[in-house]
């Protein structure tokens, strides 16, 4: 299973997802990452796979743009608001089976406040973030990789970087 899931709200940087995924495979390897669009199946019922990979995650990345309140759900309201919203329903369930959860802040989005955020997510305004600027996506991304193989373990073992040293 996934050391790192990569949250994102569609609508808002899912090509800052895509390249968190793709620089952090290279890095970890590819089973290490999941990020919904490359890792589910097919025909695979994607609301077990998404709660599975959250509760076997030891990392989940929750990738915050500047669209992230705005966009909307099908009743019009922000997405965020709807229980049934997946990335707000994926980092709750992270926050739940005690995962380490990093906002991962896109460009100039401003840091999350506790008081825009529903109640099950108002510990994400807490999380210490990462930011990850396009100008310098190379330095952010290595950044955050090396802290990341830092914390867990599992992700030291499959490093490339420690292993073409």
């Amino acid at each position: 299973m996934p050391a790192i899931f990569v949250n994102y709200r569609t609508g808002d940087q899912e090509a800052v997802a895509a390249l968190l995924d793709h620089g952090l495979s290279y890095r970890f390897g590819s089973d290490r990452v999941f990020r919904a669009s490359k890792s589910i199946a097919p025909g695979s019922r994607y609301p077990q796979e998404l709660i599975a990979a959250v509760r076997s995650c030891a990392v989940l990345l929750a990738v915050v743009g500047p669209r992230w309140f705005d966009v909307q759900g099908r009743d019009g309201r922000p997405a965020v608001e709807d229980p049934g919203d997946w990335p707000r329903r994926e980092i709750a369930e992270a926050f739940a089976v005690g995962a380490l959860v990093i906002p991962v802040l896109v460009g100039d989005t401003p840091r999350l406040r506790p008081e825009r955020l529903p109640e099950p997510l108002a510990a994400l305004a807490d999380c210490q973030h990462r930011r990850l600027d396009l100008r310098t996506s190379h330095a952010d991304l290595t950044r955050l990789a090396d802290e990341l193989a830092a914390l867990v373990p599992e992700l030291a073992e499959s490093d490339t970087a420690v292993r073409s040293r």
